[in-house]
Formats: C-alpha cells, structure tokens, sequence
C-alpha cells in the first residue's frame, strides 16, 4: 500500500473506485484491514474510497509525542490535501467518529456530509461503555454478537489473525486511548453545519446506543 507524508507522519492508505471522494476513519487501535473487504467494495461501487491507517496504527507511523483527536483529523485533512481532495464525505466509527466530530468542526470547508457509527461527543454528555474491556477482554465478543461469533467461527478467527498485527500497541496505544479520552465535543456539536447522519448497532456494548441519541439531538438536522 502507498504512504504519503502528512506533517510529521508517514501515512498509509488505500483508495478503491471512483465518484465523489468518501474517507473513512477507523476506531481506537485498528488500522485499515478492520473495515474488511466487503464494506469498502460495496461503497466503492459509488463513491471514490480513501482507506487509512491513523498515527500509531497499522503501516502509519509511530507518532513522537502525545496528541488529540483534533491533531488526528488534522492528519485526515492533510491526507486529503496531500492527494489533491478539496472536498470529501467523511464516514468514522468508534474514535474514528469522534475524529470526524473534530473534522467537522475545524474543516467544514473540507467535508461535504458526515456519517458518524457507533460513536460519541465524550464529556459529561456521553454514556460511558465497555471501552476498558477492549484491553482485557475478548474483542471478538465486544465486537459481535454471540449468534453471529458461533455462526462465523472460522472467518472471523482468519480476519483477526489477519488485522490484529496491525493493531496499536505499547506507546501508541496509550497515545490513542489518552487522546479520546480526552474527547469532548458536548458543547460544540450545535456549530456542525454538514448534513449528518447517525447510525449505530442496538446492542453495542462498547459505545452505548444512548450516545447516539445525544448526538442526532445536539446535531442541527442530524438523522
């Protein structure tokens, strides 16, 4: 996969299809194979796909200091800048989507419509979830449902040994962890101005659906 220098980092990405540009931003730790195959083929048959690694994950590099989540969409407007895309839809999940918040929020004049999955504003509006349990727990039962893990035992055992290379460790991990931690965007979503829309899983353990609420609520015309 390429990697093009965006300030202080080298970062790996992967674009599928043509159309409007639609950059997706991943979740604490992952890196760019955790979306699949399947996802990224479906939107690629409409939409110009920008996959990427976030700093202190996957093939991106390791970063040299402490950041926030505001810092990371800087690094995801900077890679749009550096392949020449004034303009883009922006799809996060999990951190990814408080990433996006921050997008949002600093580049409205980058973004044309904003997806926010499974995630939250942080501070004192948000409803804490099993985030802690990604480090000591089983991913795949904080990620999936028990019929679905007994139905996909051999796929999903083949995507993890595949993914969990890539995902953050050490140093980088705790950059991450410390920089959504310090997420907080209660105060600020009423300034979002793109077209949003909110989705979310019922049953998601890690990021409650309640969070999502919030957000539609707090987003002028979110859906």
């Amino acid at each position: 996969m390429p990697k093009i220098t965006v300030g202080d980092i080298d970062i790996n990405y992967q674009i599928q299809g043509t159309g409007e540009p639609l950059l997706l931003i991943m979740g604490l730790s992952f890196s760019l194979l955790d979306w699949g195959t399947q996802l990224p083929e479906l939107l690629a048959q409409h939409y110009k796909v920008i996959l990427f690694d976030n700093r202190d994950a996957g093939e991106t590099s390791q970063s040299s200091c402490a950041y926030t989540l505001a810092q990371m969409a800087a690094d995801a407007a900077g890679l749009l800048d550096a392949l020449g895309e004034s303009k883009a839809h922006v799809f996060g999940i999990s951190m990814g989507g408080m990433i996006a918040q921050h997008f949002a929020l600093n580049y409205p004049n980058k973004l044309n419509k904003l997806i926010l999955g499974c995630t939250m504003a942080g501070g004192a509006c948000s409803q804490p979830g099993a985030f802690s349990d990604l480090f000591n727990g089983n991913v795949l039962e904080l990620l999936f449902m028990p019929e679905f893990i007994q139905q996909h035992q051999t796929e999903l055992a083949a995507f993890l040994q595949t993914t969990m290379p890539f995902h953050s460790k050490g140093g980088g991990l705790i950059r991450q962890f410390s920089a959504m931690n310090s997420h907080d965007t209660c105060d600020l979503l009423s300034k979002i101005t793109a077209p949003t829309l909110v989705i979310t899983g019922d049953r998601d353990r890690v990021i409650l659906p309640q969070n999502s609420d919030i957000l539609t609520e707090k987003i002028p015309g979110a859906k």
